[in-house]
């Protein structure tokens, strides 16, 4: 999308959920997670009334098993590579446990007037870059399937972990676009300093996001890479502000890079786990943010879209498929 785009700047935002699919293939058992997936269920919904409130949409990349009620004892199932070697096996097969199973999570999202987009990330969360085209395609075929039996037409790609791969799979899926890699300040790439600068931001996530322009490649799926995970921090320094009373401190950045967004007619994309909204201060940060948001959008400066709309958008500015 072009500088001389005469709408303004866009504001997206995207939620990778997962409950508790996020761990299981390379990680212990996450403390993060509740039991039995209410805690993650009510966060859910109240970012959805967050969001009604400051008039944001979002991209909801869900992972595809949370799409099953239960367990349906799939002969081909990845979950049985497991049998015998992860305790998980037997929470998750022949199973209908909350935190491996969420079809009502996914009618929650889509009873909300279809405002927000239901997007792929991954069937059972494995990391596409690791995968051999057969285990990807398959990846893909049954989500799919399963976002058939509830109308759902994903178009958009959140990789598991960020971890990029087999675009073209999801090119001839029907897919148009995916969420790339963040967008690094010019600084981040100097020798010695970029790693250092990269450490410090990792643990404070203080820098402000980068905005950018959309670079079209008709032939290819629209990158729309993240401007800022917004919990990209160390989570002891979080909890140290907001003992301090200073939960905005860290986003002083953020909004910068959402008035950058505005005034240069830009993008800016941030994006966050519904598990990482931990305390009411973590609820009150992202009220901060959509604040921000909703200034400049009551002013026609900034518009909230979800990453199938700007993809759209941004073929049809330069001809590419619809």
């Amino acid at each position: 999308m072009s500088e001389t785009n005469q709408e303004g700047g866009y504001f997206v935002f995207s939620l990778d959920t997962e409950l508790a699919w996020g761990s299981l293939w390379d990680q212990p058992p996450s403390k993060r997670s509740s039991r039995d997936g209410t805690t993650e269920r009510k966060t859910i919904q109240r970012l959805l009334d967050i969001m009604d409130e400051f008039g944001v949409v979002a991209t909801w990349a869900i992972t595809g098993h949370l799409l099953y009620e239960k367990c349906e004892e799939c002969e081909e199932c990845p979950i049985l590579d497991l049998k015998g070697k992860d305790s998980r096996f037997e929470q998750i097969y022949k199973s209908q446990g909350s935190m491996w199973y969420g079809a009502d999570v996914v009618e929650t999202l889509l009873s909300r007037d279809s405002r927000h987009e239901i997007a792929f990330h991954g069937y059972t969360h494995r990391l596409f870059d690791r995968l051999s085209k057969d285990e990807a395609r398959f990846e893909i075929q049954e989500w799919l399937r399963l976002a058939k039996r509830k109308n759902i037409i994903p178009q958009t790609v959140i990789f598991p972990q960020g971890r990029i791969g087999h675009l073209d799979l999801f090119r001839q899926a029907g897919f148009i676009c995916y969420r790339g890699r963040d967008v690094r300040r010019p600084a981040l790439s100097i020798p010695l300093l970029g790693k250092a600068l990269n450490r410090l931001n990792s643990k404070l996530s203080m820098m402000t996001p980068q905005t950018y322009d959309i670079k079209v490649d008709p032939q290819g799926l629209v990158n729309i890479p993240s401007s800022q995970w917004l919990f990209r921090t160390d989570r002891r320094i979080e909890t140290s502000l907001d003992w301090l009373n200073l939960p905005n401190l860290r986003f002083a950045g953020t909004v910068k890079g959402i008035e950058k967004a505005a005034k240069e007619k830009k993008i800016i994309h941030l994006w966050a786990h519904p598990h990482e909204f931990r305390t009411e201060k973590d609820f009150r940060k992202l009220r901060y943010v959509f604040g921000q948001f909703a200034s400049h959008a009551k002013a026609g400066r900034l518009k909230s879209v979800t990453m199938a709309d700007l993809a759209r958008r941004a073929l049809n500015d330069t001809g590419g498929p619809p």
